[in-house]
């Protein structure tokens, strides 16, 4: 059967679906996969199986170091022991490289946590060293900016938003400021610099690059929905 008015086929039910302004329509698509969207957004993040190799392998790997450091240290050493700069070294290389990876604290924490350790270490070894008035001076500042630069890294690398490309950027820009951060701290000035700003202006002009392809890819993704 067909209908009367503009001949659609008719179901078993009789009513013409498109005359019938109250015959039941199908749900849009669209709010099925903005449901569907939000079931994704509230299961709990889960570690694929790259991730988990990864944070293993790399925590084996720093074990081996540690403890034969200490071991060494302890048969040879009786006073003034030095596996703590290794150690520490390692520790601090693990805060910082399977940590973030694993993402069981939010990405300000992780930046928090990181720059934490970076300071503890510095700490220590200035109070190892005793060299207090040089490492105040030259060392300390460029530790810091360190464990600020390795904070931001590390914020980037935790959240969902940045992507690699943006990453890479970031780093260009860091490591531009840090060589200037070097020669500024080496020469107690920033008027005297010679070296550090040509390689500077190479690193932003790269950063600039990734920060470009980085909008570039994100621009095409809000198209292509």
């Amino acid at each position: 059967m067909y209908c009367q008015n503009c001949g659609t086929e008719l179901p078993e039910s009789g009513v013409c679906p498109n005359c019938n302004p109250s015959f039941p329509q199908p749900k849009p698509e669209k709010k099925q996969e903005e449901k569907s969207a939000e079931k994704k957004q509230k299961q709990p993040f889960r570690l694929n199986r790259q991730t988990r190799s990864y944070a293993a392998i790399l925590s084996a790997l720093l074990v081996f170091p540690s403890s034969l450091s200490i071991a060494i240290d302890l048969s040879f050493h009786r006073y003034d022991f030095w596996f703590g700069y290794v150690v520490g070294a390692l520790f601090v290389v693990w805060v910082c490289a399977v940590l973030p990876v694993l993402k069981v604290f939010p990405a300000p924490v992780n930046a928090v946590i990181c720059f934490a350790s970076v300071l503890g270490y510095t700490a220590y070894v200035v109070n190892k060293t005793g060299h207090l008035e040089w490492l105040l001076q030259r060392a300390l500042p460029l530790f810091v900016l360190f464990a600020v630069f390795v904070s931001l890294d590390v914020m980037l690398i935790s959240s969902k938003k940045a992507n690699a490309l943006a990453i890479l950027s970031a780093i260009s820009f860091e490591i531009g400021i840090y060589l200037v951060a070097i020669e500024a701290t080496y020469r107690m000035s920033l008027k005297t610099l010679h070296w550090s700003p040509i390689l500077a202006c190479g690193f932003v002009s790269v950063g600039a690059v990734f920060l470009a392809f980085a909008y570039i890819g994100k621009a095409n993704k809000k198209d292509d929905r």
